[in-house]
């Protein structure tokens, strides 16, 4: 099942209103959780004891990244479940990019890092998949040898291995000359690896490899929760920023299954490119079948219940 909730007036000419944002992310934790409360919804999700990660996306900053205000009612959830400010962190691979996004502002108050300056990529947390990758600056195996250096491994991002225990992923909706979507499953494995190119590229596109990432317990096993932030979603030339091909959408999904947050995703960006002229996005996103067969969640529409909050009745349209 998808909660989402849709407030078009959250999100005005690029203008995020910050206190509609915390109310819509609010009601759909609630909602997923089926809690009455905002501690007790959290509480289903995360201990006190915990160390929880918040895993962003950023790659597409500052045009079409996870929103700070959706991180900053997250982190508040977390606070309001028990879990200390110092057990509460906020990731993605580079430090730049979050800067660019405008996550920086939440420093002072939470732990806000790249995978770049914490650590890099763990020596032993190893995936491996059966296709090759050219190694580049920044992968842990790439060295000063002479000649073209490739491998089938990738290592895993310090952050996620060593200073996690569950994982909260709030991605941000774009499509992805990659995988087709950046969505649930490719921003915990893609961003969270080093030589990750392999793993999703032409012409498989992550098919059946960013599945099968997914389903190791280090990645998809710590996510408790996603949260995807379509406030703005990219509809062309993603991950990377795309300036015109945003869309003032105002939505906000989430839900247990990642699979089906991917899937639904892909239905809503298919509906901005059938308006402007473009392919839809089946032939890269093949995948999404394949993680259904693995049992990862629901990808068929006529499986996934999508469930509106009734949030919009509560909100009037000229709050802040």
């Amino acid at each position: 099942m998808v909660f989402f909730a849709l407030l078009p007036a959250s999100v005005e000419g690029g203008v995020v209103r910050e206190a509609m944002v915390k109310r819509m992310v609010d009601a759909l934790v609630i909602a997923v959780s089926g809690q009455a409360d905002l501690a007790s919804a959290w509480k289903t999700f995360v201990r006190p004891q915990d160390r929880v990660g918040i895993k962003v996306s950023t790659t597409g900053a500052p045009v079409s990244s996870t929103h700070p205000a959706v991180v900053e009612a997250v982190a508040e959830g977390l606070l309001a479940a028990g879990v200390p400010r110092g057990n509460i962190v906020i990731w993605d691979r580079s430090q730049r990019d979050l800067d660019n996004a405008g996550l920086d502002r939440l420093a002072p108050r939470f732990r806000v890092t790249g995978t770049d300056r914490a650590g890099g990529y763990d020596e032993k947390a190893v995936i491996t998949a059966a296709v090759m990758g050219k190694l580049i600056v920044g992968d842990r195996e790439f060295g000063p040898k002479p000649g073209e250096q490739v491998s089938s491994r990738s290592h895993l991002s310090s952050v996620l291995v060593r200073d996690v225990d569950k994982v909260v992923n709030v991605p941000a909706l774009a499509d992805s000359v990659f995988s087709g979507v950046s969505g649930a499953l490719s921003g915990m494995v893609l961003d969270n690896a080093d030589n990750w190119r392999r793993l999703a590229r032409e012409p498989h596109f992550g098919d059946p490899f960013l599945p099968e990432a997914y389903a190791d317990p280090r990645i998809g096993g710590k996510v408790v929760l996603t949260i995807l932030d379509a406030l703005r979603p990219q509809y062309t030339g993603g991950p990377f920023p795309g300036a015109g091909f945003n869309v003032n959408y105002g939505a906000i999904f989430a839900s247990r299954d990642p699979v089906a947050l991917d899937a639904t995703g892909v239905r809503l960006l298919d509906e901005f490119r059938e308006d402007a002229g473009l392919r839809p996005l089946a032939k890269s996103t093949k995948w999404l079948e394949s993680a259904e067969l693995m049992g990862l969640g629901f990808a068929a529409e006529d499986k996934v219940r999508v469930v509106r909050t009734g949030l919009e009745g509560e909100v009037r349209w000229n709050q802040p």
